[in-house]
Protein backbone atom coordinates (compact mmCIF):
# COMPACT_ATOMS: atom_id res chain seq x y z
CA UNK A 1 0.00 0.00 0.00
CA UNK A 2 1.10 3.48 -0.96
CA UNK A 3 2.04 5.72 1.89
CA UNK A 4 -0.21 8.60 0.95
CA UNK A 5 -3.03 5.76 0.24
CA UNK A 6 -2.31 4.84 3.83
CA UNK A 7 -1.98 8.38 5.78
CA UNK A 8 -4.90 9.44 3.24
CA UNK A 9 -7.24 6.64 4.97
CA UNK A 10 -5.58 7.51 8.60
CA UNK A 11 -6.99 11.46 7.77
CA UNK A 12 -10.59 9.64 7.05
CA UNK A 13 -10.60 8.23 10.47
CA UNK A 14 -8.99 11.12 12.41
CA UNK A 15 -11.78 13.59 10.83
CA UNK A 16 -14.55 11.16 11.30
CA UNK A 17 -16.95 11.86 14.28
CA UNK A 18 -16.34 10.29 17.11
CA UNK A 19 -17.72 7.98 18.81
CA UNK A 20 -19.56 6.39 16.61
CA UNK A 21 -20.82 2.27 16.47
CA UNK A 22 -18.62 -0.73 14.92
CA UNK A 23 -21.29 -1.16 12.51
CA UNK A 24 -21.43 2.62 11.55
CA UNK A 25 -17.99 2.71 10.89
CA UNK A 26 -17.94 -0.75 9.27
CA UNK A 27 -20.14 0.69 6.60
CA UNK A 28 -17.87 3.88 6.39
CA UNK A 29 -15.48 1.82 5.60
CA UNK A 30 -17.42 0.04 3.07
CA UNK A 31 -18.40 3.32 1.57
CA UNK A 32 -15.56 5.09 1.14
CA UNK A 33 -12.51 2.18 0.58
CA UNK A 34 -14.64 -0.40 -1.24
CA UNK A 35 -14.02 -2.27 1.27
CA UNK A 36 -16.55 -5.31 1.99
CA UNK A 37 -18.17 -6.65 4.80
CA UNK A 38 -18.10 -10.55 5.63
CA UNK A 39 -20.20 -12.61 7.83
CA UNK A 40 -19.48 -15.46 9.66
CA UNK A 41 -21.94 -16.79 12.61
CA UNK A 42 -23.72 -13.31 12.76
CA UNK A 43 -20.36 -11.79 13.56
CA UNK A 44 -19.74 -8.95 10.86
CA UNK A 45 -16.14 -8.95 9.50
CA UNK A 46 -14.69 -5.92 8.06
CA UNK A 47 -11.96 -6.50 5.24
CA UNK A 48 -9.48 -5.05 3.05
CA UNK A 49 -10.40 -6.61 -0.26
CA UNK A 50 -9.35 -3.75 -2.31
CA UNK A 51 -5.55 -4.47 -1.47
CA UNK A 52 -5.70 -7.84 -2.61
CA UNK A 53 -3.49 -8.78 0.54
CA UNK A 54 -3.07 -12.64 1.63
CA UNK A 55 -4.92 -11.64 4.56
CA UNK A 56 -7.84 -9.02 3.81
CA UNK A 57 -8.63 -8.73 7.23
CA UNK A 58 -9.51 -5.35 9.27
CA UNK A 59 -9.54 -5.73 12.89
CA UNK A 60 -11.77 -3.75 14.56
CA UNK A 61 -12.48 -3.69 18.13
CA UNK A 62 -15.77 -1.81 20.39
CA UNK A 63 -16.63 -1.62 24.28
CA UNK A 64 -19.83 -0.77 24.62
CA UNK A 65 -20.77 -0.81 21.32
CA UNK A 66 -18.29 1.88 20.67
CA UNK A 67 -15.17 1.53 18.43
CA UNK A 68 -11.99 1.39 20.17
CA UNK A 69 -9.80 0.78 17.64
CA UNK A 70 -9.27 -0.70 14.22
CA UNK A 71 -5.68 -2.16 12.54
CA UNK A 72 -4.79 -3.69 9.26
CA UNK A 73 -1.48 -5.28 7.04
CA UNK A 74 -0.59 -2.58 4.87
CA UNK A 75 1.66 -4.81 3.22
CA UNK A 76 1.33 -8.63 2.34
CA UNK A 77 2.22 -11.17 4.69
CA UNK A 78 6.45 -12.59 3.88
CA UNK A 79 5.85 -16.34 4.48
CA UNK A 80 9.80 -16.86 3.59
CA UNK A 81 11.37 -14.34 5.19
CA UNK A 82 14.69 -13.47 4.03
CA UNK A 83 17.46 -10.35 4.30
CA UNK A 84 16.10 -8.71 1.38
CA UNK A 85 12.68 -9.20 2.43
CA UNK A 86 13.36 -7.53 5.51
CA UNK A 87 15.24 -4.87 4.13
CA UNK A 88 12.58 -4.12 1.53
CA UNK A 89 9.32 -4.02 4.19
CA UNK A 90 12.07 -1.80 6.44
CA UNK A 91 12.36 0.77 3.10
CA UNK A 92 8.31 0.96 3.07
CA UNK A 93 7.96 1.17 6.90
CA UNK A 94 10.78 4.09 6.63
CA UNK A 95 8.57 5.73 3.79
CA UNK A 96 5.32 5.57 5.37
CA UNK A 97 6.81 6.99 9.07
CA UNK A 98 8.40 9.80 6.63
CA UNK A 99 4.41 10.20 5.31
CA UNK A 100 3.49 10.49 8.77
CA UNK A 101 5.87 12.79 9.66
CA UNK A 102 4.68 15.55 7.11
CA UNK A 103 1.23 15.02 7.76
CA UNK A 104 1.57 14.72 11.94
CA UNK A 105 4.83 15.41 13.12
CA UNK A 106 7.32 13.49 14.95
CA UNK A 107 6.43 10.40 16.25
CA UNK A 108 7.23 8.56 19.01
CA UNK A 109 9.32 5.26 18.48
CA UNK A 110 9.63 2.06 20.03
CA UNK A 111 11.99 -0.82 19.47
CA UNK A 112 10.92 -4.31 21.01
CA UNK A 113 12.56 -7.71 19.65
CA UNK A 114 12.23 -7.59 15.87
CA UNK A 115 9.28 -4.50 15.78
CA UNK A 116 9.64 -1.25 14.98
CA UNK A 117 6.38 0.86 16.32
CA UNK A 118 6.34 4.35 14.55
CA UNK A 119 3.41 6.41 16.93
CA UNK A 120 1.47 9.95 17.04
CA UNK A 121 -0.95 11.16 19.26
CA UNK A 122 -3.09 13.03 16.65
CA UNK A 123 -6.51 15.35 16.90
CA UNK A 124 -9.10 14.55 19.25
CA UNK A 125 -6.74 12.61 21.85
CA UNK A 126 -6.60 9.30 19.20
CA UNK A 127 -3.66 7.44 18.30
CA UNK A 128 -2.07 6.06 15.11
CA UNK A 129 0.54 3.67 15.02
CA UNK A 130 2.72 1.70 11.98
CA UNK A 131 4.75 -1.13 12.61
CA UNK A 132 7.23 -3.22 10.88
CA UNK A 133 7.66 -6.74 11.51
CA UNK A 134 9.59 -9.18 9.52
CA UNK A 135 6.53 -10.96 8.05
CA UNK A 136 4.77 -7.42 7.32
CA UNK A 137 3.53 -4.01 8.18
CA UNK A 138 0.68 -2.79 9.71
CA UNK A 139 -1.17 -0.01 10.68
CA UNK A 140 -3.53 0.76 13.42
CA UNK A 141 -5.84 3.66 14.57
CA UNK A 142 -7.36 4.08 18.20
CA UNK A 143 -10.35 6.13 18.44
CA UNK A 144 -10.53 9.02 20.96
CA UNK A 145 -12.75 6.43 22.85
CA UNK A 146 -9.98 3.48 22.75
CA UNK A 147 -7.20 5.70 23.96
CA UNK A 148 -9.12 7.41 27.19
CA UNK A 149 -10.30 3.54 27.93
CA UNK A 150 -6.73 2.41 27.88
CA UNK A 151 -5.57 5.88 29.95
CA UNK A 152 -8.27 4.83 32.54
CA UNK A 153 -7.21 1.32 32.60
CA UNK A 154 -3.43 1.97 33.27
CA UNK A 155 -3.98 3.96 35.86
CA UNK A 156 -6.67 1.59 38.19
Amino acid sequence: MPPAELCDIIDFWITAPWPMSQDEAQKRAVDRFGWTIEVENDTHYLMNTVSNFTTADVMTIDYKNVMMDLSFDTSDTIRDVTPESTDFLSDVHTLMVREGVARWGEPKLAYFKDTTTAQWNVEDGARVSFSFLPRGLTARYETPQGVELDRRAAHQ
